[in-house]
């Protein structure tokens, strides 16, 4: 009962919604079920404590079903290669492995409210370098280096150096804008060369639910031209940010 999703049903006040919910899940969890690693999904769900918990787990149970309806999907939960850990999804596209990362806006707003950002001794500094900012100006800057720094971590540990990778955000109707991702993809890219792509599902400009309007396309080598090459497969092109200095 500590899964968050089987508490939620559990309790006679609240279970309408799951009840609601739960034929959907379960033909999600169907699409995927004949893929590699499918198994490892129930730890990922029991895993999930909180409500917070399991968005994070929708998110990436969408994710990976959207990369298996475009044929590309290989593994769920693979291992890494050359670490004892795990990803979060494997996908082949044209002889070539690559690992994708999937983060939720409830992870960002987590590593920002955690005492470790120590966030209100970081506005004071700030504004004692740069007095001239706004308030809203310095509490934006350190909300970006926060998720910086927890993404530097996550790709440093989850997406192998010697693989192309993605890094999947999932902002679904939350405060993580374009714009916030572009800053912090620009500041990313040279500091994680096998980061390829980022892509920002989100319902910012009234986008439809389950496609990626934003894509960012890291402009350093090895690994750009395979970036490029599949969005030309998944007819995403069109729909790349510049993020260049």
């Amino acid at each position: 009962m500590k899964c968050y999703f089987l508490e939620y049903l559990a309790n006679e006040e609240s279970r309408y919604k799951p009840y609601q919910y739960l034929p959907t899940l379960e033909k999600m969890l169907a699409e995927l079920s004949s893929v590699t690693g499918y198994d490892r999904l129930a730890y990922l769900l029991r895993g999930a404590s909180d409500w917070d918990g399991y968005n994070e787990f929708l998110a990436q149970i969408d994710i990976t079903l959207w990369f298996k309806q475009k044929s590309l999907l290989k593994e769920i939960e693979p291992r890494l290669p050359c670490s004892a850990g795990v990803g979060d999804i494997l996908l082949a596209f044209s002889q070539q492995d690559i690992y994708c990362e999937v983060t939720s806006r409830e992870s960002f707003q987590k590593s920002i409210e955690s005492p470790k950002g120590n966030k209100g001794q970081r506005i004071q500094n700030l504004f004692k370098r740069e007095p001239w900012m706004t308030q809203q100006d310095v509490e934006n800057e350190i909300e970006i280096d926060i998720i910086l720094r927890k993404l530097l971590e996550k790709t440093k540990k989850q997406l192998p150096s010697s693989h192309p990778g993605i890094l999947a955000f999932d902002a679904g109707k939350g405060w993580v804008f374009h714009h916030q991702v572009e800053r912090v993809a620009k500041k990313l890219f040279p500091q994680r060369l096998q980061l390829m792509l980022v892509m920002l599902w989100t319902s910012e400009r009234g986008s439809q639910i389950g496609e990626p309007p934003f894509w960012f396309v890291n402009p350093n080598p090895p690994y750009q031209n395979i970036g490029q090459e599949l969005l030309k497969y998944l007819g995403q092109d069109n729909k790349v940010l510049d993020c260049r200095e």
